[in-house]
């Protein structure tokens, strides 16, 4: 008799784990919880105009995201975007003064791409960390940038810019059908093409996909450099939206960016992960952010709240994985 009370706990337990859901799922409840939650605590959250600040903010932050999300699907990270999202807006800000709008922002985004590009080689050519490669990179870029400007904000005036950054599209914030376009694109890139399956391919097993034939390098280089160009565009919109950079206008997209991917269900290890899920946690993270900022609370309580979130959603996806 002693011996029961073990059992059914063990078959509990059991029971439990065997509940499968969708992080994805998961995700997007813990989305409308807090969306519900926030409008309950507050009457200004109910406005339409807050719901498309809510979405036009959240683009920012799922944009850079995105390109986060493919490096992590490939067992990957980029610490780099936040360096990269500030150089877009100071680079695009000197160049439009310089060879008009429509020229300073392509090279600037070549340039983005030609840092992509170079974390990738990092880490396929010279067998670095991606975590030690991209830090460099990070390192590199805010030198440069000191000596380039001098620390100095940049202002860059852009109607096109202004307009895909500030504007709305058949009522919705123009930003977030930049975020619907890059969402689209992930989505057919990763489910629908021989590149995206490859991409999942590295991150569950990197020698076993290069033994089979997938051209690890050539994807591993594209991934990053598809990574730092989504960085740009989140650059390019911030420098719309405000009309100047400084030196730390991406520095919050570095942790939220990851924090995104991960409170998406994306495994931090690589190989499992849905773009959609991303976007579910860019939209978390946004209205939490909004929410502990119209409550007061104190910097360092935030820090952990948003912590504690992270923890928890991720200790329910290893339960109910598969």
């Amino acid at each position: 008799m002693a011996s029961l009370p073990s059992t059914t706990s063990s078959g509990a337990t059991s029971r439990f784990r065997n509940i499968r859901i969708d992080p994805v799922i998961l995700t997007f409840i813990v989305l409308l919880l807090l969306w519900g939650f926030s409008i309950y605590r507050n009457e200004g959250f109910r406005t339409v105009n807050y719901s498309m600040l809510t979405l036009r903010t959240a683009a920012f932050l799922g944009i850079v995201a995105a390109g986060q999300t493919l490096v992590i699907l490939m067992g990957g990270i980029d610490l780099s975007v936040a360096a990269v999202i500030t150089m877009t807006g100071v680079i695009c800000g000197n160049l439009m003064t310089q060879i008009g709008q429509a020229g300073g922002i392509l090279v600037t985004l070549l340039i983005a791409i030609l840092v992509g590009v170079c974390n990738g080689l990092g880490v396929t050519v010279l067998r670095l960390p991606p975590l030690v490669m991209t830090l460099a990179t990070l390192s590199i870029i805010q030198g440069v940038l000191l000596v380039y400007n001098a620390g100095k904000p940049v202002s860059g005036k852009s109607p096109f810019l202004e307009f895909w950054a500030k504007e709305k599209l058949l009522g919705i914030p123009t930003a977030f059908w930049v975020l619907v376009a890059v969402t689209l694109f992930c989505v057919v890139l990763l489910h629908f093409t021989s590149f995206g399956r490859g991409i999942y391919a590295i991150g569950n097993n990197p020698r076993a996909s290069f033994i089979s034939g997938i051209p690890t390098t050539a994807i591993q280089i594209a991934t990053y450099a598809m990574c730092s160009f989504f960085a740009a565009i989140t650059g390019l919109l911030l420098l719309g939206r405000t009309g100047y950079s400084s030196k730390t206008a991406g520095d919050p997209y570095m942790l939220m960016s990851i924090a995104a991917v991960v409170i998406g269900g994306t495994s931090i290890i690589g190989g499992r992960g849905k773009i959609v899920g991303t976007i579910g946690g860019a939209l978390v993270m946004t209205i939490l952010l909004n929410l502990l900022t119209v409550e007061n609370i104190d910097e360092s309580v935030r820090m952990m709240i948003q912590g504690g979130l992270i923890l928890a959603l991720l200790i329910a996806y290893a339960v109910t994985e598969d």
